[in-house]
C-alpha cells in the first residue's frame, strides 16, 4: 500500500541517495542487455527497441507533417504522461512505496535510457496547502536534439514528450494531477531545458493547450465533426441565400412597377395609370381601403420616375398629434419655440428633388393642408421659426381611404388641396375585388415564407386555394400575407389544409348557399361565437333551424 505524504522537504532532492546513486556513478552500465541471435535488447529485464536519434526525427517529423505542430504537441505530451504513469508503478513498487525514492526515480532511469540529463533546482510540495514547485533544468535533452533535426527554426519549447513524461509520473506518485511545462528549451539556442512542475489548479491560461490535450478527439471524430459542420454550414447558407432570395424578390416587388401582382382587369387599370403619372411629375391621389398596396404602389412610382434618386419621406398623418403636423412637415429652427434646443428639418425639405408620400392626408390639419399647399406652389417652406425659406421641390403622392368628395363636404380636406393633388387621382380596388389577383398572390407571399422560415416543401392544397378565394379579406393584402405566413410557419411542411387557416379566415369566408357549408366552416364560425348558435347563423345568413340540421349532417354536436 503506498502511504502518500502530505508535505516533503526540498533539502531531500538535492543528493542522490545511494540506492540510486550507484546506478549513474559507472561509466558503462550491465543493465543494458543485447541478444543477438534473438534479436532482443532489454533494460533491467525490459525488452525493448533501440532507435537512434535520426530515426526518431524521421519519425517526429512525419508525424508533425501529417497531424500539424499542435496536434501532434498533444499526443507527444498524452504519450509521455502515459508512460510516465506506468513508471511511476513501476518505481513506487521497486521501492516499496517510497515516494521520495519513487520521485527521484524518474530522472535516474531516464538518464540511464538516455533521454535526459537531469539536475534537481527546487521542490516544494505541501498537500495541506494545495501547492506544488517542482523545478528541473536538463543539461541534455534527446528530444530537443530529434527536434533540431526536424527543423533549424528556434523554438521556445520542444520536449513534449519529456514534459508529458515528467508530469504523469508525478502525478501517479502524489495523486494528484500535474502539469509540467518548459520554461525555456536548448532547442531555442537559449542555454538549457529548464522544467517546471505544479498543480494543475496552479497554471493558468498558459497551460491551456496541456489541459485540451487530454480531450482531443481522434481524427476520425474530428473529421466526422468537420463533415457536420460542413453540412450545417451548407444548410445555414442556403437558407441564407433563400433569405436573400426573399428579400431581392421582395425589393422588387416593392419598387418596380412590372413587378407588381395584377391579374385582374380593374388592377392592371390602376397599373396602367401608375406607369402613366410615373412617366410625369404631377401630383397623385390614392382612393383605396387600408392594406390595399397603395404605399408599395407609391414607392414604385416614385423609382420609375425622374426623382428616383431623391429622398422616399412618409408622413403617416394619423399616428402625428395635430400641433406636431406642421413641424414635421416644414420642420423648425433652434429655438423657435421652448424646447426646440436644436434645429429640425420637415419632411418636405428633407424630400426636396424626391417624393413625399402622405398616408391618410384627410387628417392633417387645415393649417397644414394650407401649408402643403403653398409648398407644392411655391418648392419652398419656410421652417417655424426661421427666417429664410428652404428648397422643397417635392412630388407629392397623398393616400385616403375615404371619398374626397364627402371629406370635402365635411371640411376633412380643402377643395383647393384636392384638386391640386386628384390630377393623377387612381382608385385602387380592395382585394375582394379583385379575385384574379388572389392565388397569385398568395403564392409570392407563400415563396417568400417559405424561403424566410426555410420551409420549402410548404404548398396549397385544392381545399386551402379555395378557402382563399372564398375568402372577403377585409384586411385586404396586410390580411392575405399574414395568413399565408401564419400558415407556412404553424402549418405541416407539406401541402397545407383549411385546417392551417386560422379560424377568423374560416369565419371570413363569404356567404354560400347553405348546402355547399362546409363542417370546417361550422366549426370555425361557432368557435368564433363560442358556441353561441343564433349569433353564429346569422353571421352565416341562415336561419337557426338550418345552422341545426347542418351540425346534425357534419356530425357536430
Amino acid at each position: 500500500m503506498i502511504k502518500r505524504p502530505t508535505r516533503l522537504s526540498a533539502q531531500v532532492f538535492l543528493d542522490l541517495p545511494p540506492v540510486l546513486g550507484h546506478y549513474l556513478e559507472n561509466t558503462r552500465t550491465s543493465w543494458i542487455e543485447t541478444s543477438p541471435p534473438s534479436g532482443k535488447v532489454s533494460f533491467m529485464g525490459r525488452v525493448g527497441v533501440f532507435e537512434d536519434v535520426e530515426s526518431l526525427a524521421v519519425e517526429r517529423r512525419q508525424v508533425i507533417q501529417t497531424l500539424g505542430r499542435d496536434r501532434a504537441r498533444s499526443l507527444y505530451y498524452r504519450i509521455g504522461f502515459e508512460q510516465g504513469r506506468r513508471d511511476a508503478l513501476r518505481h513506487l513498487e521497486q521501492y516499496e512505496g517510497n515516494v521520495r525514492l519513487a520521485l527521484q526515480a524518474v530522472t535516474v532511469f531516464a538518464q540511464m535510457l538516455g533521454k535526459l540529463v537531469a539536475e534537481p533546482v527546487r521542490f516544494e510540495f505541501d498537500l495541506e496547502s494545495n501547492t506544488l514547485y517542482r523545478e528541473i533544468t536538463l543539461q541534455s535533452s534527446t528530444e530537443a536534439a530529434v527536434h533540431r533535426l526536424v527543423t533549424t527554426e528556434a523554438a521556445d519549447s520542444v520536449c513534449w514528450t519529456t514534459c508529458g513524461y515528467l508530469a504523469g509520473h508525478t502525478s501517479e506518485v502524489l495523486g494528484r494531477r500535474v502539469i509540467a511545462m518548459e520554461k525555456s528549451c536548448s532547442a531555442s539556442g537559449k542555454g538549457p531545458c529548464r522544467i517546471l512542475a505544479k498543480f494543475e489548479n496552479e497554471y493558468g491560461e498558459e497551460a491551456n493547450w496541456v489541459r485540451n490535450a487530454f480531450k482531443v478527439d481522434s481524427i476520425d471524430a474530428e473529421l466526422t465533426a468537420r463533415d457536420e459542420q460542413i453540412v450545417q454550414l451548407k444548410e445555414t447558407a442556403s437558407r441564407s441565400a433563400a433569405a436573400l432570395n426573399s428579400i431581392n424578390r421582395r425589393l422588387k416587388s416593392d419598387l418596380l412597377l412590372d413587378s407588381l401582382i395584377a391579374e385582374s382587369e380593374n388592377m392592371q387599370s390602376v397599373m396602367r395609370r401608375a406607369k402613366q403619372v410615373a412617366q410625369s411629375d404631377v401630383p397623385v391621389l390614392m382612393v383605396g381601403e387600408p392594406g390595399t398596396g397603395r404605399a408599395t404602389l407609391a414607392k414604385a412610382i416614385h423609382l420609375c420616375s425622374a426623382r428616383k434618386a431623391g429622398a422616399f419621406e412618409v408622413v403617416d398623418c394619423r399616428a402625428l398629434a395635430a400641433s406636431l403636423l406642421v413641424q414635421e412637415l416644414a420642420g423648425f429652427a433652434q429655438g423657435a419655440f421652448q424646447g426646440a434646443s436644436r434645429g429640425h428639418t420637415g419632411a418636405l425639405a428633407r424630400a426636396n428633388k424626391g417624393t413625399t408620400y402622405f398616408d391618410e392626408i384627410t387628417h392633417l390639419t387645415p393649417e397644414a393642408q394650407g401649408m402643403l399647399l403653398r409648398a407644392m406652389e411655391d418648392k419652398t417652406v419656410t421652417p417655424l421659426g426661421a427666417q429664410e425659406p428652404q428648397k422643397a421641390d417635392v412630388r407629392v403622392i397623398a393616400a385616403t381611404q375615404y371619398d374626397p368628395q364627402t371629406q370635402m363636404t365635411h371640411g376633412k380636406i380643402r377643395e383647393d388641396l384636392y384638386y391640386a393633388i386628384a390630377i393623377g387621382r387612381m382608385d385602387v380596388p380592395p382585394l375582394r375585388d379583385r379575385l384574379d389577383c388572389i392565388l397569385p398572390l398568395a403564392h409570392a407571399f407563400m415563396v417568400d415564407a417559405r424561403d424566410r422560415y426555410d420551409r420549402p416543401a410548404a404548398q396549397f392544397s385544392k381545399e386551402f386555394k379555395q378557402a382563399l378565394l372564398d375568402c372577403a379579406w377585409p384586411g385586404n393584402l396586410r390580411q392575405l400575407r399574414n395568413t399565408i405566413e401564419h400558415a407556412v410557419v404553424f402549418g405541416p411542411n407539406r401541402e397545407l389544409g383549411i385546417e392551417d387557416l386560422p379560424e377568423e379566415i374560416i369565419s371570413f369566408r363569404s356567404v354560400r348557399p347553405s348546402q355547399e357549408l362546409t363542417g370546417d366552416v361550422l366549426r370555425a364560425m361557432l368557435k368564433r361565437t363560442r358556441g353561441n348558435r343564433s349569433e353564429a347563423a346569422e353571421l352565416l345568413g341562415i336561419g337557426r333551424t338550418t345552422l341545426w340540421r347542418l351540425m346534425k349532417r357534419e356530425g357536430i354536436d
